[in-house]
């Protein structure tokens, strides 16, 4: 089994180390870029989000690659995302390819776990052996690159030399990719604070904190968002992302941190009171957690098209408005322009800074974390 799937940040660095231990060679196709839109772009419906094109693009250059296996995160539920493998594979075989569709979906476990008995010659105790050592190995995986960028974020706002800060993440990334034992990565895990501790500081007392929310693929891709988490970071500015790809993968494949979420929908029940799909009320709820938790601002990035994520835009507004919170909405297609997306930004920013100079921000960022 040749397998692939399409990129989403770094969540390659998990699922790679968890299919080559169950006995898969895996596919990593190229990072997105242009050529990946394009491609994309060309192929798919016509009003269909960015998310699809750039994935589509993406797989498209695993088969060429020698995929013979795509394996998806697939269901049925109101946002698109869950029907996007079984699109995507339709017009790829109309385009020729031949592979198998491999959907990982709760009703079709007893599938995955076939799937998985047969990668370990049909013998349940190398299966089980095998896939103990797999999720074990990826669940030390995502938990260091958690902790991982959650220092950078920390840091990089407050580093004198600021690209000393995004070459020890490069670094820690790297070492991370290459480990391949659970003590290897609990040794590197355990040295993380120390390390992004001894980055100089600029002596700056306090910088913005910016929640970024909205949809899925947008916020935790950062081709697609323009690398919007560093690129703030440098500015300054310390930036949580409501999810992250790790984050992902532990929700869609165990249900973790049920607890987060469901308090952002119970949050977001006063202005949103129906899930239509999607990030919409989890934007909404996270958007309040914001407020309540005294960041600057918060920033929504979404696809255009996203029906989701454009029609909770008045609950967003009216959650703003109440909790005195300023937020910034921007959707994203092919057609985005890097320098007019970073313009918006910059704009929200130099609002919040003055915002905040002026006393009617929130209490902000106070320097400590990590040293």
């Amino acid at each position: 089994m040749r397998v692939a799937f399409p990129y989403m940040g770094d969540i390659r660095l998990v699922l790679e180390p968890i299919l080559r231990k169950l006995g898969a060679e895996v596919v990593v196709p190229p990072e997105p870029n242009r050529e990946t839109v394009a491609r994309g772009a060309q192929l798919a419906p016509e009003t269909i989000c960015l998310p699809f094109k750039v994935t589509l693009g993406n797989i498209l250059q695993a088969l060429e690659l020698g995929a013979d296996t795509l394996a998806y995160v697939s269901g049925s539920w109101s946002c698109r995302f869950g029907y996007y493998g079984r699109l995507q594979a339709d017009i790829c075989r109309e385009l020729g390819y031949r592979f198998r569709l491999l959907e990982l979906r709760r009703d079709r476990m007893k599938e995955i776990v076939q799937e998985i008995l047969q990668l370990s010659d049909n013998s349940l105790l190398r299966a089980t052996g095998r896939a103990w050592q797999a999720f074990r190995l990826g669940w030390f995986k995502a938990t260091t690159l958690e902790r991982a960028y959650e220092l950078s974020r920390q840091v990089l706002p407050q580093a004198e030399n600021r690209q000393e800060c995004r070459r020890l993440l490069k670094t820690v990334i790297a070492e991370i990719a290459t480990a391949d034992k659970v003590r290897e990565l609990k040794q590197i895990r355990d040295r993380l604070a120390t390390r992004f501790a001894r980055v100089r500081r600029n002596g700056r007392g306090s910088v913005l904190r910016v929640k970024l929310i909205g949809e899925s693929y947008c916020t935790i891709e950062p081709f697609v968002n323009f690398d919007l988490i560093n690129r703030l970071g440098e500015m300054g500015v310390w930036v949580e992302p409501f999810l992250t790809g790790p984050r992902w993968l532990g929700f869609h494949g165990f249900r973790l941190r049920k607890g987060e979420v469901r308090r952002a929908q119970r949050l977001a029940k006063s202005y949103w009171r129906y899930c239509v799909g999607g990030e919409d009320a989890n934007s909404v709820g996270h958007l309040i957690m914001a407020a309540r938790a005294g960041y600057d601002g918060v920033i929504h990035v979404h696809p255009f098209a996203c029906m989701p994520s454009t029609v909770v835009q008045p609950a967003l507004t009216a959650a703003s408005r109440d909790y005195d919170i300023p937020f910034l909405s921007i959707s994203v297609d092919e057609h985005t322009a890097e320098a007019g997306f970073l313009t918006r930004v910059e704009a929200f920013i130099s609002l919040l800074e003055r915002r905040k100079i002026s006393g009617k921000g929130g209490a902000g960022y106070v320097s400590g974390a990590g040293q």
